[in-house]
């Protein structure tokens, strides 16, 4: 049974880590934007949004989703891009998976230095109305929120399994 995304499961604190890492050299230089500790998201705000996900293969096996409200998007998309894009327009999705691309390479890159394998899959982005990430019992789960002038995102980190049971490799 799914259940929505709550920090109650110890996540690796490496592979968090390395996020808040990888995330705050990004935001902070083109968003300007920061990590708020203990930061909080109303999952119950009615709101659009968009998301772009990326799964780790490696050790462990981890996925993010990196998750902008629709005035959020926006902002974000002017000051990167340097252009204003409409969050209902397909550049918006491809910002999106850019900014989660260029993210999650530094994420690999830093985990590499310290001997964790984080082999990255293409991002996937979805745009839709009052959603909620939904993730399996049993899975470790951590968020990480970022803040600034222009609004806020966050990532939701849903990692290794801690029930014994496995996941399931691609082609196994």
């Amino acid at each position: 049974m799914a259940q929505i995304l709550a920090p109650t499961i110890a996540f690796p604190p490496a592979v968090s880590k390395a996020v808040e890492e990888a995330a705050t050299a990004f935001f902070k230089t083109s968003c300007n934007m920061t990590h708020v500790p203990n930061g909080k998201v109303d999952e119950d705000a009615p709101s659009a949004g968009i998301m772009s996900t990326i799964s780790f293969m490696g050790d462990p096996p981890w996925a993010f989703a990196l998750a902008f409200p629709e005035e959020s998007a926006v902002t974000v998309a002017k000051v990167f891009a340097g252009f204003e894009i409409e969050f209902e327009s397909p550049d918006m999705g491809d910002l999106v998976g850019e900014i989660a691309n260029v993210i999650a390479g530094d994420i690999s890159a830093r985990l590499a230095k310290k001997g964790i394998k984080a082999v990255m899959s293409l991002p996937t982005v979805v745009r839709g109305g009052s959603v909620s990430l939904l993730v399996p019992s049993g899975v470790s789960t951590t968020r990480l929120v970022f803040s600034g002038p222009g609004g806020s995102c966050w990532f939701n980190l849903v990692g290794t399994r801690t029930d014994g049971l496995n996941f399931r490799r691609p082609g196994a």
